[in-house]
């Protein structure tokens, strides 16, 4: 059945091929007739469709389906098309279904030409997003892609069927089916054909315009997606009672109207007329800033007139979920990354599996569009917090963290000032295996090079002779790390310690008072990097 749509330059302009990189993962989880999978929404019309694998539907006509703000809402059955597909009806607000527009064909084409791997993000039952790296093993020019784990012990569950899989950042299709071996996706170029063609959609004009939000017609129906305009003039107020989700942050954008020169106030208050924020703007500027709710509660956005008269244009959105940015999906892996989206007050939290003396790097990227300030904090087991650095995003940093024992650690990034989203990688620096190998053996004539860590520590084994000096010459090299070098004889005595920066040259002579095997040690003391001293003898 078509369903003829009148003009819909609205609906064309946000449906224009397969996800846009703002679509994180799947959007919603859907569960019926016993069978659960994922789902994304698609808004005609200002009606909110679910796209689901059709097997999840298995003989059901309904579906209910979970929210990122794990709220349900329920889908009726709209179609089957002839692929493993399922198209719904939910009962989701438009407001609340957050759409995915689609990329080209021909981009598509040209990213699977290019890469050979991608990242398969699903939506967990806590609303968090579980991301899985895979390699595409065989491509189909016209329909389907067939997806593996990148590592060997991963294995793609059932539930996983409906998750959006990424390459290059961009979504390049859904997955429908998985075995033991890996999995089968549904390209977006020919998902996006048989949507447009159940929809009788054309080819849509990518000049035309994006769509154009109402405000609110009263406040019953403001919700943390509504668009606010209205006029205002000095010493009047306008209030909005709006239900947020507690650490969700919620984007508002402020538009430059073309009404006479105005100044007006933005200010948020709890229940109890607390005020929580007070910014003020003229509404001849565009500005945008987030708020992060502490609470699940109802909250007043309440507009009032400072100066003049004249119009005002806020759009409101929902910038980030507690679910997403807490939830049981955020694992890291290493080597791996990581994009947690920042705002004022607003915490996300990753679990990170450490080994003991291996040492991790973080790597975070400039970001020039926003300048937003934020922290990362390594908390261990027990909740104690063994690492709080501050950062800008517009400027490049790079450390490591090396765990005292082996263990979980919770990595928790909260954010200080504006808001915006960030990239962190996340490496292995050097390994404990590496650091103590049995292996660390050295003598005279040797050139020791190594890397190390703050907290980590180098060990190596060196048999000495009484009376015979040993001669080290520690050469510079950079980046700039600070480290103690110490000795100890074979009944564990420290017979030397003393510490060094690598970016300087150095040298001493240590003699042995003892002919046995000497254990020398090296310990990070500040920043990473790598060490080089030549061992010879004095005499």
């Amino acid at each position: 059945m078509n369903h003829a749509i009148s003009t819909r330059i609205t609906a064309l302009a946000l449906i224009s091929s397969c996800f846009s990189a703002s679509a994180l993962s799947s959007d919603v989880l859907v569960s019926a007739d016993f069978n659960v999978g994922q789902g994304f929404n698609y808004l005609i019309d200002n009606n909110c469709y679910v796209v689901t694998p059709k097997h999840v539907m298995g003989d059901a006509q309904s579906a209910n389906i979970m929210l990122p703000t794990r709220q349900y809402q329920t889908a009726e059955l709209e179609h089957f098309f002839a692929v493993d597909i399922a198209l719904l009806k939910a009962t989701t607000s438009a407001a609340q279904c957050n759409t995915n527009s689609f990329l080209q064909i021909s981009d598509l084409q040209k990213l699977l030409q290019v890469y050979q791997e991608g990242v398969l993000k699903t939506r967990l039952a806590d609303g968090s997003v579980l991301q899985t790296k895979v390699v595409i093993n065989a491509v189909d020019d016209s329909e389907f892609l067939a997806i593996k784990p990148e590592r060997n012990d991963e294995t793609l569950k059932q539930g996983y069927s409906g998750s959006i899989l990424f390459v290059a950042e961009q979504a390049a299709g859904v997955l429908l089916e998985v075995d033991d071996e890996g999995g089968i996706v549904y390209r977006a170029d020919a998902l996006t054909t048989a949507l447009h063609d159940y929809f009788d959609l054309s080819v849509p004009d990518t000049s035309a315009s994006e769509p154009t939000d109402t405000a609110a017609a009263n406040d019953d129906e403001t919700t943390t997606n509504s668009h606010l305009t209205g006029r205002l003039a000095t010493n009047q107020i306008k209030d909005y009672r709006i239900q947020m989700l507690g650490n969700s942050p919620v984007e508002f954008i402020i538009k430059h109207t073309e009404s006479d020169s105005m100044r007006f106030a933005i200010q948020i208050l709890d229940k109890r007329e607390n005020e929580l924020l007070d910014h003020k703007f003229w509404n001849t500027n565009d500005y945008k800033f987030a708020f992060t709710p502490p609470n699940d509660d109802e909250f007043i956005v309440r507009i009032r007139g400072l100066q003049d008269f004249g119009e005002f244009d806020i759009k409101m959105n929902d910038y980030a979920f507690d679910a997403e940015l807490r939830g049981a999906g955020n694992q890291i892996t290493v080597p791996g990354q990581i994009a947690p989206k920042i705002a004022l007050n607003a915490v996300s939290e990753y679990r990170l599996n450490g080994e003991q003396n291996s040492p991790i790097e973080f790597t975070l990227h400039e970001i020039a569009a926003d300048e937003f300030r934020y922290s990362i904090r390594i908390i261990d087991s027990a909740g104690t917090t063994l690492q709080n650095y501050n950062f800008w995003s517009d400027r490049d940093y790079n450390y490591t963290f090396t765990p005292l024992s082996s263990g979980e650690y919770l990595v928790r990034v909260v954010g200080l000032q504006h808001y915006g989203q960030t990239q962190i990688n996340i490496n292995q620096w050097t390994t404990n295996a590496e650091l103590l190998s049995r292996q660390n053996v050295v003598s005279t004539g040797d050139l020791v090079s190594a890397k190390l860590a703050e907290d980590a520590v180098a060990e190596y084994r060196m048999m000495m002779t009484a009376n015979a000096p040993i001669d080290f010459k520690l050469d510079a090299v950079a980046p700039e790390m600070r480290f103690r070098l110490e000795i100890f004889d074979e009944t564990g005595d420290k017979k030397y310690s003393e510490e060094f920066w690598t970016s300087r040259n150095n040298r001493f002579v240590f003699t042995p008072l003892s002919s046995d095997v000497h254990l020398i040690r090296l310990t990070g003391l500040q920043n990473h990097g790598t060490f080089n001293f030549k061992l010879f003898g004095y005499d």
